[in-house]
């Protein structure tokens, strides 16, 4: 038989114990600040009909990873590109038994057609949260607040969440006076400002292929988006000046001024959070306040953090118009930035305490105070591997970096004691059996 190359397909990536073990606690403490301001947890397929992914839209379907074909369009299934359609679906679906507002988190797996490279899988992990049934801006201002807070439970110290309004940017077009069809590729072009100097997206900009914009319109929109006030206040009062009697500019301002209003009284910090033109975000179904989170140390890197409002998206699954706001973290994108940062500790066991099982005589009492460490809640495993004596079994625990090893063999148990290595103190003791699980505690509270 031909032996199968273990290879997987390119964007994809496993994670070994050493990267999923310092993940994992990644992700409880996201879910641990999701929880603290109320989410609840929601857990949705991984396969959606393509029709409800796309929105019917056949150039979108381009982008989509996993299509799976079953006897005609009205059937083909898909994987996810993201948490929110589905759960827009499931708020549609669900319209008479979920109370609204609902404020849910989901983590899962996402899938996307994008082209392989560097820092971009086609398959990766978000973290969303969305509250549903909401048209308050303190609820986009209470987003906003948990970003800011997740932010700092993970250990990041230099960041900025730069917030916009959709209603401003689809008011371009009367701004700068170009047709109002050429919004969503002049947004698509804006949208590459934190990856692309101004004039790579001047020049997408004024291309034939895309939004065909003169040098003037152009002007006037780098004008816009170029904005900067020492203050919310001042960067407000001069889009305000700039836009002139813009209906729908104003009124994208005014929800602005709203937010930075519930800002403070939310007490998020100033400097964690800054109103900025030049933020597009991609994805058209975005309504009003618009936003992502920049990491200042690293800004190659792009954003981590981002969302928006959403109010129309669980209309077009024929449900009543229902208002939205949520946000979206990759858990990829920034475990990476917190390796860089130095704010990971790898690991490469989450045992706590080794029993080494080297000899017959003490293996009873070895499988026992095993037992006993588990029901007093610690991470305990006996030794099960090829290697026989002490000394190799040892060697195995240095080498899997576990803090603490018990030794039980036949002088040990015949006495009703056992010994305790601190690994990382370097020092041993012999302790009753039935002291062992305080004793162990005792050691890595250290």
């Amino acid at each position: 038989m031909q032996a199968i190359e273990p290879k997987l397909p390119g964007g994809f990536k496993d994670y070994l114990p050493e990267d999923m073990i310092p993940r994992q606690k990644m992700l409880d403490t996201i879910r641990n600040v999701f929880e603290r301001f109320g989410f609840s947890p929601l857990s949705t397929s991984a396969v959606e009909k393509t029709d409800v992914l796309t929105g019917g839209d056949q150039n979108f379907k381009k982008q989509i990873y996993g299509i799976v074909s079953q006897g005609g369009d009205e059937n083909e299934l898909s994987l996810r590109f993201d948490l929110t359609v589905p759960l827009a679906r499931v708020m549609a679906a669900s319209a008479g038994t979920l109370k609204k507002p609902f404020k849910r988190y989901e983590m899962g797996r996402v899938w996307r057609g994008e082209r392989q490279q560097a820092g971009r899988y086609r398959e990766f992990m978000q973290c969303d949260a969305d509250i549903v049934g909401s048209d308050k801006l303190s609820s986009d201002a209470e987003i906003i607040a948990l970003m800011t807070e997740t932010m700092r439970a993970l250990g990041f110290l230099k960041f900025v969440i730069r917030i916009n309004n959709r209603k401003i940017l689809n008011a371009l077009a009367e701004y700068a006076g170009f047709e109002a069809w050429k919004t969503e590729p002049v947004l698509r072009a804006l949208d590459k400002l934190d990856k692309q100097s101004w004039n790579d997206v001047a020049v997408e900009l004024a291309d034939k292929k895309g939004a065909y914009l003169s040098a003037e319109q152009i002007e006037a929109i780098r004008k816009f988006v170029e904005l900067k006030g020492s203050t919310a206040k001042s960067m407000l009062e001069k889009a305000e000046k700039l836009m002139g009697e813009n209906n729908g500019a104003n009124e994208g301002i005014k929800e602005l001024e709203s937010i930075t209003d519930y800002l403070k009284m939310l007490e998020v910090p100033d400097d964690v959070w800054a109103i900025d033109f030049s933020v597009a975000r991609g994805l058209g179904y975005y309504t009003g306040t618009i936003f992502e989170t920049i990491l200042t140390e690293l800004p190659q890197i792009g954003s981590v953090f981002s969302g928006g409002r959403y109010d129309n998206l669980i209309e077009r699954f024929g449900s009543a118009a229902i208002p939205a706001v949520g946000t979206s973290v990759g858990i990829d994108r920034l475990f990476a930035a917190m390796e860089q940062l130095n704010l990971v500790k790898k690991e490469r066991s989450v045992t706590e305490a080794l029993f080494l099982n080297f000899d017959e005589a003490g293996e009873k009492d070895v499988i026992k105070n095993s037992v006993a460490l588990r029901a007093e809640g610690l991470n305990a495993e006996f030794y099960a591997g090829g290697e026989e004596n002490l000394k190799g079994q040892l060697a195995y625990a240095v080498a899997m970096e576990i803090p603490v090893v018990v030794i039980i063999g036949a002088t040990e148990s015949s006495k009703g004691t056992a010994l305790i290595k601190d690994m990382n103190a370097r020092t041993q003791e012999e302790v009753k059996q039935k002291d062992l699980p305080s004793r162990v505690k005792e050691i890595l509270k250290k």
